[in-house]
């Protein structure tokens, strides 16, 4: 009998409050990315898990801004830098995520017929799940040789501690689209002024005759 149940690798885990400010564990690692003690806007703990699980639901959990947030929650942002937080092995974390994020960039390339080549990386976060794994949400930059300028990607990896890595996606980021309220309220905005000008115009053409 076939599993019904659907892949969780693929859904957006919701943000959960784990931790106020200032009630961590004193062995814990605190998010290197962080609103400073004392800088405004104050949010309460409920606020700021509304305002993540807002982003979240908005980028595919892609785009975190982490400089919101005091509290800590199961998802953070990733220190390329930091080799003792929950990597084990030779590799160091920087050369963990570059080599999956090529990896699954070459999945993109096969699929695609293209060259992309990782460049650099724009953003980093991570959401430590139940199970033993960890989901990256990587933004980064791609080059193909034929082209001029790099494009953006992002990339969903689950890297399982003892297991073989799922690659859940890797795709061009999307266009941010103009919502059509705000584009007829530009459009609206320029009518007064298209009309002052049409008016301008009809009176110089009246005083030439």
């Amino acid at each position: 009998m076939a599993n019904d149940f659907p892949d969780w690798t693929c859904m957006d885990e919701p943000a959960y409050f784990r931790y106020d400010d200032g009630y961590e564990p004193h062995e814990m690692y605190l998010p290197y990315i962080r609103r400073g003690k004392g800088e405004e806007p104050h949010y309460t703990p409920e606020d700021e898990e509304r305002i993540i699980n807002q982003q979240i639901r908005a980028s595919q959990g892609f785009d975190i801004d982490f400089k919101m947030f005091r509290c800590i929650f199961n998802y953070q942002p990733l220190n390329f830098d930091d080799n003792n937080q929950f990597f084990t092995g030779t590799e160091t974390t920087r050369e963990l995520v570059e080599r999956l994020t090529r990896e699954s960039l070459e999945g993109f390339n096969e699929k695609k017929g293209t060259k992309y080549q990782l460049v650099k990386f724009v953003r980093a976060h991570y959401n430590e799940t139940c199970c033993p794994a960890i989901m990256f949400y990587l933004t980064f930059q791609g080059k193909d040789p034929s082209e001029d300028e790099p494009k953006v990607f992002q990339t969903k990896i689950c890297h399982f501690y003892h297991d073989l890595p799922k690659f859940v996606s890797c795709n061009l980021k999307p266009e941010k689209k103009v919502h059509s309220i705000e584009t007829a309220e530009k459009e609206d905005a320029k009518k007064p002024r298209l009309t002052e000008a049409l008016e301008q115009t009809r009176s110089i053409l009246t005083e030439s005759i």
